[in-house]
């Protein structure tokens, strides 16, 4: 089954994105716009309009701005952005691959990596949550919202793009809004593949540069 559904998502998407240049990192409090960051990379379709997800650099440095139309507040709204830094687009969640998850109240939120084909917590503790911290291992959140929607500005050290033997690193993002209830995934599945399959194969995400 899960074979047949990885199967559905393979659709034409982007050959690769490209990180836009930016001469100074963005504010970490949105609105995003066109006019501060250019045309976004990645559009995607919900429930309750289009979500944008720019991908910028300043310096050397690596930020994901995401702006995610939702006027039904909920705590588990989420936004995850999946990274292959090898790039090597294994069928499965590996040690180099990771989800970094993130809530729309960030205390919530979970980064996990891979192993053995599944995404590990850390720690391997299943209840383990972010709570009040807002940067772990090369990497920055901050969260903001109104009554129109929320988004996030995430920095990421440039080991998290650096690939490896000649290869890209490989994204994908997945957004989950609990009213209307859905999941909404980039690159788009197809079919009857749920979004959340994207996850679980890494073969599938796009290679960045």
């Amino acid at each position: 089954m899960l074979a047949a559904m990885i199967c559905a998502l393979q659709v034409a998407s982007p050959d690769t994105l490209l990180i836009g240049a930016v001469e100074r990192p963005p504010p970490s409090v949105l609105p995003a716009d066109d006019a501060r960051y250019g045309l976004p990379q990645v559009r995607i379709p919900t429930r309750q309009g289009t979500a944008l997800v720019w991908l910028l650099r300043a310096l050397d440095t690596v930020f994901v701005v995401a702006s995610i139309p939702d006027s039904t507040p909920y705590w588990g709204d989420d936004f995850v952005l999946s990274l292959d830094t090898r790039g090597d687009g294994a069928p499965s969640p590996q040690h180099d691959d990771f989800q970094l998850y993130f809530r729309r109240v960030l205390d919530s939120s979970v980064v996990y990596r891979g192993r053995n084909g599944r995404w590990q917590p850390p720690r391997d503790d299943p209840d383990w949550r972010l709570g009040s911290d807002r940067a772990g291992g090369g990497w920055e959140v901050r969260a903001s919202g109104d009554a129109r929607g929320w988004g996030l500005v995430l920095r990421l050290d440039p080991a998290w793009f650096a690939g490896e033997a000649g290869r890209l690193p490989r994204v994908a993002f997945r957004i989950y809004d609990d009213s209307p209830s859905g999941w909404f995934a980039w690159p788009p599945p197809q079919g009857t593949a749920p979004a959340t399959t994207l996850e679980q194969a890494p073969s599938l995400w796009v290679p960045v540069k």
